[in-house]
């Protein structure tokens, strides 16, 4: 009896989980985890991503520019990598006097620590544009494993964003299959020879449709001549618990940005909206908000004037 299954398919193919402590590889601190796998995860999942760009738009309303130093597009930047890599690099610009005239945003996925503290390169490829000691402001969401790069607070629940992942696509791979999970060609015939049992099979993979669901073809080769049986896989609804897994994925996004639901104006089924928009805002001006926008500050004291300032609160319906 000979039977074939379909290989299985690697969803991600990245080593993100390869966590180990940073080491030096010609003269730059490795990343202890993969920065190109946070940047690719960020576009995995619409509620991981929607999570980051909320918070980066309510920080980033929530302080107010001073001077020309800094603009509100790198300002935005440096806030939405310092949340998706738990790293941002804002180099100074000085003119011929030593006075600083700009602040800029560089891309964090890039820039590496060099050998001696506070000395920073960008490095893409064979380029490499070195930074004088001291010329770098650094912000990082600090690990407890090393002291070099910063980890980013969601990065426990990235298992929970391919998981939800994975179920999109392997939903989107059933209906695009013709929205049926694939039978068993049984059939218990002595005499079918090997090029018919060729010409079936063939008949069946060009059957089987774009997606995951693979048709098999088994020939028992009994005594008996019975007639063909079409026996179904599975029911796509019994194997798929696609629904459970996209509700129990999405609340672990959820705790792991702790970005209300409310104030990213979503609404999630078999959950009610809180009436009182006004008190979790205020929650979460004060839990999430502060914290970063602390953090930010440092550019003031980076730069020897001041750049940011935060605004006064206001409530949402003031």
């Amino acid at each position: 009896m000979f039977i074939e299954f379909g290989e299985p398919q690697s969803v991600l193919k990245s080593n993100i989980f390869d966590y180990k402590e940073t080491y030096l590889i010609g003269g730059f601190y490795e990343p202890p985890i993969s920065m190109m796998g946070l940047a690719k995860s960020l576009r995995a999942n619409g509620m991981h991503s929607s999570a980051i760009y909320a918070k980066r738009n309510i920080i980033s309303a929530s302080v107010e520019l001073k001077g020309s130093l800094l603009t509100r597009e790198d300002l935005n930047k440096i806030i939405l990598e310092y949340i998706i890599f738990g790293n941002s690099y804002t180099p100074r610009v000085k003119n011929a006097l030593g006075k600083t005239t700009k602040l800029q945003h560089v891309p964090a996925l890039y820039m590496r620590q060099r050998e001696k503290e506070d000395r920073y390169s960008y490095v893409t490829g064979s380029q490499i544009l070195n930074y004088k000691t001291g010329s770098v402001l650094h912000l990082s969401e600090y690990d407890v494993m090393q002291e070099v790069y910063g980890i980013p607070q969601y990065f426990g629940a990235l298992s929970s964003v391919w998981l939800n992942e994975e179920a999109t696509l392997f939903r989107r791979k059933y209906y695009i299959n013709g929205a049926h999970s694939g039978f068993l060609l049984y059939m218990n015939n002595p005499n079918l020879t090997t090029d018919q049992e060729k010409e079936i099979k063939a008949q069946l993979n060009s059957a089987k449709g774009l997606g995951n669901f693979k048709n098999m073809f088994v020939n028992g080769k009994g005594k008996d001549k019975e007639k063909p049986e079409i026996i179904p896989v599975g029911q796509i609804t019994a194997k798929d618990e696609f629904s459970n897994i996209k509700n129990v994925s999405t609340s672990d996004i959820l705790a792991a940005h702790r970005v209300p639901p409310d104030l990213m104006s979503i609404m999630r089924e078999g959950f009610s909206q809180s009436g009182d928009l006004n008190k979790i805002d205020k929650i979460f001006y004060k839990n999430e908000v502060l914290p970063v926008i602390e953090i930010l500050l440092s550019i003031n004291d980076f730069a020897g004037v001041e750049v940011i300032k935060t605004k006064e609160y206001k409530p949402v319906d003031a």
